[in-house]
């Protein structure tokens, strides 16, 4: 045993060697292994935090696609005034309140009300011959991350005349997210945008017909709401729970990772009714879809009819 004062010895290779050289040369054993595969320590903090906060809270984001977390992550450290990941994932696994800003901060977007016009004027045109044989269709609007996503869609049924027999399931994996978006509110510095964008998608009449402003916020009326379902539910780990006319994953299907996406379309295609249509984000298309699962586009990239 090596005494105070002094270097502890090893032997290797029929010599003895000082203490630290085995151990740098461990350091730097791991520390190939490391960039060999590609990561970065940020990665591994990143993957630290997400185990960590799992483990602690049960609150699963490993499958969701790293690159966005990692932004939403610096977001919330730099509000904070943390420098290091490893700092938030200390922070987050001590203070539950911490944790649910953090979650609600991976999650949450921010969005506007027909925020691709062009797209929405698409679901206009198809949604009245897609909906009028149902006596009672069904739209899932799933992992909604922000009202306006839930109440464009809303608006739209309600000129096209399919609101009132209609349903939307409205769902997010988050229960503290969907109560804020259940609240049904934005800022009314928003207005004008917003005003805009319906002109743009086809609107037919003021969209001020539709909110009110109360306490400081705009907020959508009550008979705008009475035929959407709240409801939490996890795409990454739940099944199918009904039959739906249209599904609508817009905002948060890139937000998830290869092998979740192909899940997801598979239990959207045990969701989706037979000529149902499947609409997402513009830039996404399906090509992971295996060859059974028959899909056409209509008119524009993210919108497809199912066939068969």
């Amino acid at each position: 045993m090596p005494g105070r004062g002094r270097v502890g010895l090893y032997y290797e290779a029929g010599r003895c060697v000082p203490a630290t050289v085995p151990h740098a040369r461990m350091a730097a054993s791991i520390g190939a292994a490391v960039n060999d595969a590609g990561l970065t320590v940020e990665d591994v903090e990143i993957d630290l935090l997400l185990d960590g906060i799992c483990r602690r809270y049960g609150e699963d984001f490993r499958a969701y696609e790293q690159r966005l977390l990692r932004q939403k992550a610096l977001d919330f450290m730099q509000a904070r005034g943390l420098e290091t990941i490893s700092a938030l994932q200390n922070l987050v696994l001590h203070d539950p309140i911490a944790a649910s800003g953090l979650c609600q901060a991976f999650v949450m977007q921010q969005s506007a009300l027909f925020d691709d016009a062009a797209e929405f004027k698409v679901l206009r045109d198809m949604i009245g011959a897609l909906l009028g044989s149902y006596v009672a269709p069904k739209i899932w609007i799933a992992e909604c991350l922000c009202a306006e996503e839930v109440f464009s869609f809303a608006i739209l049924l309600m000129e096209e005349g399919h609101y009132d027999k209609s349903l939307i399931f409205a769902t997010c994996s988050n229960e503290a997210v969907l109560q804020e978006i259940k609240k049904g509110t934005f800022s009314p510095d928003r207005i004008a945008a917003y005003e805009a964008n319906y002109r743009q998608s086809g609107g037919r009449r003021s969209l001020a017909e539709y909110f009110e402003i109360r306490d400081g916020r705009a907020v959508f009326l009550e008979s705008l709401q009475s035929r959407i379902i709240w409801a939490q539910y996890n795409l990454c780990t739940d099944s199918s729970f009904n039959e739906f006319q249209l599904i609508s994953c817009r905002k948060s299907y890139a937000e998830f990772g290869k092998s979740v996406q192909r899940r997801m379309l598979g239990l959207f295609h045990d969701s989706l009714s037979r000529f149902g249509i499947l609409n997402l984000a513009a830039s996404i298309e399906l090509e992971c879809v295996p060859q059974s699962m028959n899909y056409k586009e209509l008119g524009r990239r993210g919108i497809y009819r199912r066939a068969i």
